[in-house]
């Protein structure tokens, strides 16, 4: 039994339906406005990728647009999503580590006077964060 999404154009909402077959059920409407003109959305999916798609995924160029090499926090973001492209070979503690780096390149935490967070003045690019 499939379960369909289905969107309401009167309220703008959208609700999840468990339906036997393949048909519409009769008398299907809306549960938060009761309306009857709903329509099948069309629900979002996963495809698996083996190991050697994801590693050529990761090859393609365009997987570093956005990225600021002399923003820490664009390649913190930028090797978060490589952690979830690797998955557990990347380990679970992944994003865990990219945040401790971040915070160590960005001074947070007290200052030597101890008058609280000290921030880095200087930009720095991948290498200096010891990502590559």
């Amino acid at each position: 039994m499939p379960i369909y999404e289905y969107l309401c154009p009167e309220c703008n909402g959208k609700f999840q339906k468990l339906v036997r077959g393949f048909s519409d059920p009769p008398g299907l409407a809306c549960p938060r406005c009761g309306g009857q003109q709903v329509r099948r959305a069309v629900s979002r999916f996963a495809t698996l990728k083996s190991e050697d798609e994801r590693i050529e995924s990761l090859a393609d160029p365009s997987t570093l647009s956005g990225l600021d090499e002399s923003d820490p926090r664009s390649i913190a973001r930028w090797a978060k999503k490589l952690g979830k492209e690797l998955g557990e070979d990347a380990g679970e503690d992944w994003d865990a580590m990219v945040d401790e780096m971040l915070e160590e390149e960005l001074g947070e935490g007290d200052d030597e006077e101890g008058e609280g967070p000290s921030r880095s003045k200087g930009k720095k690019g991948p290498d200096d964060l010891g990502w590559g």
